[in-house]
């Protein structure tokens, strides 16, 4: 490794460790604790578990309902409920949501 690219990998380390502390806060709480806080970008994965099976037990009901007729409808609307609800549940499981947040880290220091 040359000097000129160890040079710059030192720089960044240096201006990475200063930015990285230009963002911490610190303060003296009420019982006297000095603390350092930082804000950190967290990533987070939405999942709504009851959303997919209610909603696919309903439309497999509204489907099930349209077939036979008498009791045979009562039946195919009980089946197409739970397997609504199934099929809904596997479309959870699936999905992947992503996003980000920021959350506030505390700790005490000396």
């Amino acid at each position: 490794m040359n000097k000129r690219m160890l040079g710059g990998l030192v720089t960044a380390a240096v201006l990475g460790t200063v930015m990285s502390s230009a963002m911490a806060r610190v303060y003296t709480d009420s019982d006297g604790n000095r603390m350092e806080c930082t804000t950190q970008t967290v990533q987070t994965k939405g999942n709504h578990p009851i959303a997919g099976p209610v909603v696919g037990a309903v439309i497999g009901g509204v489907v099930g309902n349209q077939i036979g007729g008498g009791s045979g409808k009562d039946i195919a609307t009980g089946v197409g409920a739970a397997g609504g609800a199934i099929a809904g549940q596997q479309v959870n499981k699936n999905r992947v949501e992503s996003g980000t947040t920021t959350q506030e880290v505390c700790r005490r220091i000396g």
